[in-house]
């Protein structure tokens, strides 16, 4: 199951507070991840300084629930944060990146905006894309409609594909 970090009305470090509550109360038989948010003034997890803040508070608070995270690259260029190293980031404070959402941006870096389109056809460089997908070392789940029969772009996969090559 794949949660957004969701969005604190009074202020961030109230959300990880809460996160932390509801962790310690969750039952849960399947994996539980937590993926990064694209915008808004108090979203808890959309820079990876405060997912990682986010991280450290619930990683260890209910050993029966397997919790791990997930990585929007649409959530983290709209975020505005680095992608060179975004993934090594998420990896040095949470050991791994345990699924990875590989989607492109309608929008430019820092917008705060979360349109996906088809890998490549956005406003995140392709070497980029190429390199969180390679770098995550984990299952990538594209979000984005995929080319019909007739059209002349990549499909997702197909990208995908190229870029573990």
């Amino acid at each position: 199951m794949i949660v957004h970090g969701g969005h604190a009305e009074d202020d961030v470090a109230e959300g990880f507070g809460r996160w932390a509550r509801t962790v310690e109360d969750l039952s849960c038989e399947v994996p539980v991840l937590i993926e990064n948010t694209a915008g808004g003034k108090n979203a808890v997890a959309r820079r990876m300084d405060d997912f990682a803040l986010l991280w450290d508070r619930v990683k260890d608070v209910n050993p029966k629930i397997t919790l791990g995270i997930c990585i929007d690259t649409c959530h983290a260029h709209s975020a505005g944060e680095d992608l060179s190293d975004v993934i090594e980031r998420v990896i040095g404070f949470a050991g791994r990146s345990t699924c990875l959402h590989a989607n492109d941006s309608k929008d430019a870096a820092g917008s705060g905006r979360d349109r996906h389109c088809t890998l490549g056809t956005g406003e995140i460089a392709v070497d980029a894309l190429h390199h969180m997908i390679k770098a995550a070392n984990a299952p990538v789940i594209c979000e984005n409609k995929q080319p019909q029969p007739g059209d002349v772009m990549q499909s997702d996969m197909d990208f995908v594909r190229e870029a573990l090559a």
